[in-house]
């Protein structure tokens, strides 16, 4: 290598200065860093404070999806403008649902307009909707069982109301009655044809017990029941009644449960004909139907607020209508509204064999009648779900670990009682969102949740 126009002093000076720019590199490498970390420290709440906004305080997601002008048309040519939507005042969350819809005016934005009429019972809501007077109604398994052996023009939104409602056995505080066989010989109030009398057969017939022969029946109304009349050894009423006797009126105490004895479930359900012609309706129905859980699960003393204001539920003290929909709305994941289509139909089959075996039945309902009325109930809610962010369940929130659908085939062929997760008995509610509940971050009450 020749050495020619080597000059030592420049070498030294070229090195000196790739070594400062190699520094000054560094260094400005590091302040950038330190710069971009903290814009991006300063980015990161706006950030989340922008997805945030894709929600509303409770967690629905914005922009609301409004129905199509051409569905409100039909509906107009049909005379079914506003909808007209039947429930039941004292049954808390099924009532609470559609009075925070109207209250906060939730179908306003969705392009809807509907009337909710309060109903003291579901046989007359069953007769409102068959006769087109409403195009949804609310009700437990025996008044939907009733609807499917009339062939009525019905069929499930896949909203489900209160899964295991509660079922007690109650007794006066000083009676000396303490186990299942001190049940013979004694006069039971309930309301017959109902889902108290199928629970409270259930529980005698575990307990070696005939309810026809061993005891009296008396049928009698909950408001009957609530005053513990003369001549009647035990009432079995449904909820809130069981709380307004035992804390409040206290005039009863609790003899036991008759829950593991039945699966309770109501639903929503529609007029066939606005799943055929006016689907986007229906699906804006079930969207606000959980948008008004979500509303209520965030204040519930405003919700509570809100339905004292119903004249049939004034006479309630608004502490156990609090307790209540603390139980029935926040207790259980918000996917107890899932419609687990099988197990329900399973649970309607043993209903409908129920009616028919009493005679008070003329068909006898399968599980495929059921899985009939629930046909395209998992699609609405399913979407509804998916706009949230939430992951499909796989089983019911009130399942225990290890507990499946083939648990509770096995529970119902060998007798068991079932053993589940009642909402009534949880002393706090179910975490939620948990592990697995999310497919994308979702916010509720400002706090961004993340799968």
């Amino acid at each position: 290598m020749s050495d020619e126009g080597f000059d030592p002093r420049a070498g030294a000076a070229a090195r000196a200065r790739d070594s400062l720019t190699r520094r000054t590199f560094l260094d400005l490498t590091a302040a950038g860093a330190a710069a971009a970390a903290g814009l991006g420290a300063w980015l990161d709440p706006l950030a989340a404070r922008a997805e945030a906004a894709r929600f509303t305080a409770w967690g629905w997601p914005q922009p609301y999806e409004r129905v199509s002008a051409k569905s409100v048309a039909w509906l107009k040519s049909k005379g079914w403008w506003p909808l007209r939507w039947g429930y039941q005042p004292p049954w808390m969350v099924e009532a609470t649902v559609p009075m925070v819809i109207h209250s906060a005016g939730l179908e306003k934005p969705r392009g809807l307009e509907i009337e909710f009429l309060p109903f003291l019972a579901g046989p007359p809501l069953n007769e409102a909707i068959v006769a087109g007077k409403l195009q949804i109604g609310e009700g437990g398994d025996f008044p939907v069982t009733s609807l499917i052996i009339r062939n009525a023009p019905v069929r499930s939104a896949g909203i489900i109301w209160t899964p295991l409602d509660e079922h007690e056995i109650l007794v006066r505080p000083d009676s000396t009655m303490k186990k299942p066989e001190d049940l013979k010989g004694k006069v039971v109030g309930l309301v017959t044809g109902s889902s108290a009398e199928f629970a409270f057969v259930a529980y005698c017939k575990a307990h070696g017990i005939d309810s026809s022969k061993d005891l009296t029946v008396r049928p009698m109304s909950i408001p009957d029941q609530a005053t513990f009349p003369k001549g009647v050894d035990a009432v079995v009423p449904w909820a809130p009644t069981p709380s307004l006797m035992v804390k409040y009126l206290k005039n009863a105490k609790i003899f036991d449960d008759t829950g593991p004895y039945q699966l309770y479930w109501g639903d929503l359900h529609i007029r066939h004909e606005l799943a055929e012609n006016v689907p986007d309706v229906v699906q804006a129905v079930v969207d606000m139907c959980l948008e008004a859980l979500l509303w209520q699960r965030l204040d519930p003393r405003k919700a509570t607020d809100i339905v004292k204001t119903n004249p049939a539920l004034q006479v309630y003290p608004a502490q156990l209508l609090y307790d209540q929909n603390i139980v029935w709305a926040n207790n259980l994941k918000p996917t107890a509204m899932y419609p687990f289509t099988e197990l329900y139909a399973l649970e309607g089959a043993r209903v409908a064999k129920f009616l028919y075996d009493e005679g008070r039945a003329k068909r006898l309902l399968t599980e495929k009648d059921y899985m009939d009325y629930f046909d395209g109930a998992r699609e609405w809610v399913d979407a509804s779900f998916k706009k949230l962010g939430w992951t499909i369940p796989k089983e019911p929130p009130f399942f225990p670990p290890g507990v499946t659908l083939g648990t509770y085939k096995q529970w119902i062929a060998k007798g068991e009682p079932f053993r589940l997760i009642w909402p009534y008995k949880l002393d706090k509610p179910q975490p939620w969102p948990g592990p697995g509940d999310l497919q994308r971050p979702w916010s509720f009450d400002g706090k961004m949740h993340h799968p």
